[in-house]
This record gives C-alpha cells, structure tokens and sequence, in this order.
C-alpha cells in the first residue's frame, strides 16, 4: 500500500508534467493518478516513461466541467491502495518547511481525515514568455500571505475518512472526522487564514504572459468557464516579495544525499535544475501496483445528485430569494450534516430574514458540532456584529484573532465592534493599519471592514482636526476602491478641509473622468474653481 499519492485533472499542459512529477517524487511522493480531460496530445503518450515505471496511471476523462467527477472517481477507484491523497494542479507545488519528505510531515496528522494547505499565488516574475528553467526555477515573485487569495487551501486527505468532494479546495469527511491545518486548527472551508510555517503550496497562476493567453483559451476544470483577465493583472501587480523556499529545498535535497551527489557527477557541468531533478527522479523506484487499473472512468450517482442540486442552488442565490436560499439550505443540511459551514449559511439567511432567534439556534448546532472552532466563531462574531452586540463581537473575534493574529477580516471585525463601543482610539489603532496594507497588499478591503467603516473613522478624525491621518484612510480607501467615485469624493472632500487644493484638484479629475456627469462631481468643481489657493473648505459637520 502506497503513503502518498497525489490527483490531477488537466488538459494540454504536457509540457508543464516532467517538471511536477520529478519535483513531487523526490519530496516523498509514491504515486499519481492523472486524469487527462481531452488533450490535444494523449497524456498516456506524453508520460509514458513514468507510466512504464509505474509512477503514474493516466485516466481519460471527457467533457467540461469534470474536476469534481475526477476527484470522486480517483478517491473511490484508488483511495484504497494509499494512506493519503492529495489533490492539487499543474501549477501547483507542495513545499514543506522543515523537511525535505512530505510523508514525514504527514505522519503528524493521522489521526485526522485531512490536512489543508494554505496558498501562495505567484505572479509572472516579469517574464513575457515562458522561461526555460521551468516554473519553479522562473518564477519567484509572490503575494504577500495577508492577499485575500492566500487563504485559498488545498487538501490531502484520508481516502478511507473521506466521503467526497465538495469543491476542488475541499472535501465532506464521514462522521467522526474533520480536516485541519498545519497548526491542528479545525477547517471547514476552502478559505482559511493562511498558515505556512510547516508547508505552503507555491501556485504559479499567472505564469508568463504568452501562457495567461493560452490559459484563457482553455476552460477551468472545476465549472468549465473562463477564467477574469483582471485576476490574472491584480496578482501580477501585487505579486512582489521574492521566495525562494522551494529552490533551498531542492539545493539543500541535491547538496545532503551522496546518492544524488554521485548522479550529479554524471551530469554535465552545465545541467540545469531541470535536468538534475529529473535525473534524481529517474534514480528512485515507486513500489510495484497491486490492482490493474480501470479501463473507463464511472461517475457515482452520489457525486452528480450533489453537483445538480449545488446548480440549482446557484442559480436560486442569483435570484435572491432569501426564503428559497434558506429551504435549499435546510435540504444541503439534511444531505450533509457534518457540514458545519452549511449551517453558518443558513444563520446568516436568518440574519438576511430578520430572525435572530433561529440564527441563533442554527449556530447553536454549529458549536455543538465543532466548538471553539474557527467556523463556528466566525458564524457567531458575524452574528453579534450583526444583532450590534458588540461587547460580544469583541470577545469572540478575540479568539479568533488567537488562531491568526495577522488576519484582516479578524482585524477588521475587531475595528468594528471598537467603533460600536465608541472606543475610537483602539479602533483606528487596528482599522487604520488594515485598511492601508489592505490598499497596499490585497488589493480590496476585507469582510464586514468596508467603506463606511473608513468613514466613520475619519469623520471622528475630522472631528478632532486631524486631517492628516483621515487623508492617510481615504487614500488607502481609494486603493482598495479605486473605481468608487463615492470614495475619491469622501477624499476631495477631506483634502479641502486640510487645505491642499493641488492634490484636491487632482482627485476631482479623477472622478470626473469615472462620472463626467456626476451633479456631486460638478458641484465640488465649482466649489474647487472658486477657491483661492491656501483656502479651506467650511468646517466638518456631523
């Protein structure tokens, strides 16, 4: 029986294959299963050395939209024959901290149905083309882990604990067991603050330039759509801090072992990390298979009932029907019980319905499934600041700021429950910090953290005449809200008052030319024009 197997869907990305799997080989890993949606050239062709040794079964499977019904099949047909699975994509690397073997990692967590692996999306690293050295080697330049994307995790899981996939991030566990981080903290969700103190999944989204064109030209696996050019752009704007993590591992894995160290002396002087890995991969042997793989792929009944009702579900949530939202919640419940996320959705429908009383008892069930845990105190903080109990707010944020002090949602629900308690000295001490690395690092404000937040922090600002930092709030408030011509009017507005007319000047022209023919936008024209340079607008009134 194999430790370590990982699982992959993809299509037309032979080139990028030898690089992932001789990577994953020499971190520990003893066996892939790849599912080949429709490739141009057969992944069965492109990989057949490594199918030859018996690192790799290749399964084709058609049609859009599939990736879930590829990881249930492989989770069914093959999770009997590995301990653990990973499930992760081309463009992801699975780089642990303090080891160089993924399956010595693993062995600390057991006792639990899956391990979640927090993200790091790396961009471009300013290449048009794609670099020869490959992606580990080509890209190096990543988001700061507080980017709202870095808590996007990846699991490896349990076969023998695990029921299905609930989306490629995330899986249902049968009774009895949960997924958890590298910290032990309980995780119910595809979106966790990020942890990467043990492990981290480095995931080259962006690639080069020429290969976000072609990225565009195929559909995504998971809902056979497209992917927004502006995700692409944004991480490549804020994709500026160097790691080299996963290039020390490999320099540390070539450098440790004379085993490798002897492969390297047959090795041209020239060879380039590429070739070293692949001839260290080629060095090792997987353990014999023990079962003839499948010759077609079978969907369970199980998995296409659930993806037809998680469709129907969608489309009701467009429509907004909060009564219908809450009814398909209750059937999502009823079919999967264990899910504690579930009931955080529907309390929040309740809160939406205006019937605290039953979102109450909803997260109830939620803390009696999984207490103490980061889900169920979300669901409950959400809950206070909503019902504005925010003495309460205070306290369980507090708890949950324990499990990631550095998280700006948390942040930002603390700003919020010291501005519903009139502590405003704590709250700009927490809310003027988030909002400006928000600005700076993610690109967008944070949950429950949003303009009228800034607002009320800086009108307390103004109220006090410090026009310094309110303009320091509005101008991050304009970077996470670059195109709200509310927010540069809030700024214009602010700048008046603390005398600097130029700057003024410059950020009306900004509105203007986002809504010419705002009548606010006209009138503080006017206003503007009028005013002798030096001037100051009336005093701030409440």
């Amino acid at each position: 029986m194999d430790y370590l197997s990982l699982c992959l869907i993809c299509k037309d990305e032979n080139d990028y294959l030898s690089e992932w799997l001789d990577y994953h080989i020499l971190m520990g890993v003893d066996r892939f299963y790849i599912y080949d949606n429709e490739s141009q050239v057969s992944l069965r062709e492109t990989l057949k050395e490594y199918i030859e040794r018996e690192w790799v079964v290749v399964m084709d499977i058609p049609g859009r939209g599939v990736q879930l019904y590829a990881y249930d099949h492989c989770l069914q047909t093959f999770g009997m024959y590995t301990r653990w699975m990973g499930f992760i994509d081309t463009d992801e690397f699975l780089v642990p901290k303090n080891c160089l073997d993924l399956k010595e990692l693993l062995r600390e967590y057991e006792q639990y149905g899956g391990v979640a692996v927090s993200s790091l999306f790396f961009g471009s690293s300013g290449h048009r083309e794609r670099p020869a050295a490959g992606q580990i080697s080509g890209y190096t330049l990543r988001t700061h882990e507080t980017f709202h994307g870095n808590t996007l995790t990846k699991c490896i899981v349990r076969p023998d604990r695990t029921w299905m996939p609930y989306s490629p991030h995330d899986f249902t566990y049968k009774d009895n067991f949960w997924c958890v981080n590298e910290g032990f903290l309980r995780v119910d969700n595809q979106d966790f603050p990020n942890h990467i103190e043990k492990i981290q999944l480095n995931h080259y989204f962006c690639r080069s330039e020429n290969e976000i064109e072609l990225k565009f030209r195929r559909r995504r696996g998971d809902t056979g759509g497209t992917w927004p050019r502006t995700r692409f752009d944004v991480i490549n704007h804020l994709a500026t801090f160097q790691d080299t993590t996963i290039l020390k591992n490999l320099a540390t894995l070539i450098n440790e072992s004379e085993i490798n160290r002897d492969i390297q002396m047959e090795l041209p002087v020239s060879a380039s990390l590429l070739e070293k890995m692949a001839a260290m991969a080629c060095a090792r042997r997987p353990s014999p298979l023990e079962f003839p793989p499948p010759h077609d792929v079978m969907f369970r009944i199980e998995i296409a009932n659930f993806l037809d009702i998680e469709a129907q579900f969608k489309a009701i949530e467009e429509r907004g029907d909060q009564e219908e939202i809450k009814k398909w919640i209750q059937k999502k419940i009823q079919i999967l019980p264990q899910r504690l996320t579930l009931y955080i959705d529907l309390a929040v429908c309740y809160l939406n319905l205006n019937d605290p009383s039953n979102a109450w008892q909803v997260l109830g069930q939620a803390w009696q499934i999984a207490p103490n845990s980061y889900t169920s105190l979300f669901g409950m903080t959400f809950y206070f600041l909503r019902i504005k109990n925010f003495a309460m707010a205070e306290k369980t944020c507090r708890l949950l700021l324990e499990m990631a002090p550095h998280d700006l949602t948390f942040l930002g629900f603390m700003t919020e429950a010291m501005i519903g308690q009139e502590r405003w000295e704590e709250a700009l001490k927490i809310g003027l910090p988030v909002v400006q690395l928000a600005g700076t690092l993610g690109g967008e404000l944070p949950d429950r953290m949003g303009v009228f937040l800034i607002k009320k922090m800086a009108d307390h600002l103004l109220e006090k005449k410090d026009y310094e930092k309110a303009v320091l709030l509005w101008e991050a408030g304009v970077k996470c809200e670059p195109g709200n011509v509310n927010v540069l009017l809030e700024l214009v507005q602010v700048l008046l008052q603390k005398g600097d007319q130029a700057v003024a000047r410059q950020r009306l022209a900004q509105a203007q030319a986002l809504a010419p023919q705002d009548e606010r936008v006209k009138a503080l024209l006017k206003q503007v024009v009028s005013l002798p340079y030096g001037a100051k607008t009336h005093k701030h009134k409440k």
